[in-house]
């Protein structure tokens, strides 16, 4: 029997469900796609809408102006109860890497990559930042989208159809000659899978 899953994450989690010949050919076996909340994290996630033209945005890649979209006009819950998926994969790159603006005191939006490489990001009219590097009032944000996204879930998925990928970067890399070599920003790196570890464990103690 096929499994239909759902994303909420990014290539961390996405990937598996890719049927190239490095990632997993042969997943549509057993799994099918039914749909991915791509690099949104779960603070602008549980906001209200927001309508921002992106349509313009030559900087923006047509393939990747759905996800701004979908981070811009939270389709997230209306996607779940459309597709009904059997499980939900999650990962937490984007809440342990990536700032999000608050656009109004109840809109907020992921600057996920894609906005960070745009003209957008300048463009949008932010009023706040919430970022990592102040970790009580993140944390604050957080576990408070964190609490509410259980609630607002339990009617379309239980908990046992919910799968944590807890992930992390790498901190080597294999070198032209095979050697195995350490990236130059190692000590940032393990700084991010450090605030990754700990939402993982955070999310962990909600659900």
């Amino acid at each position: 029997m096929v499994q239909k899953i759902g994303v909420v994450g990014t290539c961390f989690s996405r990937n598996f469900l890719n049927s190239s010949a490095y990632f997993n050919p042969g997943y549509k076996t057993h799994y099918q796609v039914s749909f991915t909340q791509f690099h949104s994290s779960f603070i602008a996630l549980m906001t209200d809408p927001f309508s921002f033209q992106i349509a313009n945005y030559k900087d923006i890649p047509s393939e990747k102006k759905p996800f701004v979209k979908t981070d811009f006009e939270k389709s997230f819950f209306q996607a779940l109860e459309k597709e009904q998926p059997d499980f939900l994969l999650i990962d937490l790159y984007t809440d342990a890497l990536k700032e999000t603006a608050f656009v109004s005191d109840h809109q907020a939006i992921t600057i996920s990559p894609i906005i960070e490489q745009s003209q957008i990001r300048n463009d949008l009219p932010i009023k706040k930042i919430i970022s990592q590097t102040d970790w009580p009032l993140f944390l604050e944000y957080w576990m408070d989208a964190i609490e509410r996204f259980k609630e607002a879930i339990s009617p379309y998925l239980r908990e046992e159809q919910l799968i944590l990928n807890c992930g992390k970067l790498t901190t080597r890399y294999l070198d032209s000659g095979g050697k195995v070599q350490p990236y130059k920003n190692v000590s940032k790196l393990e700084q991010y899978n450090r605030v990754w570890r700990e939402l993982d464990h955070c999310f962990l103690t909600v659900f």
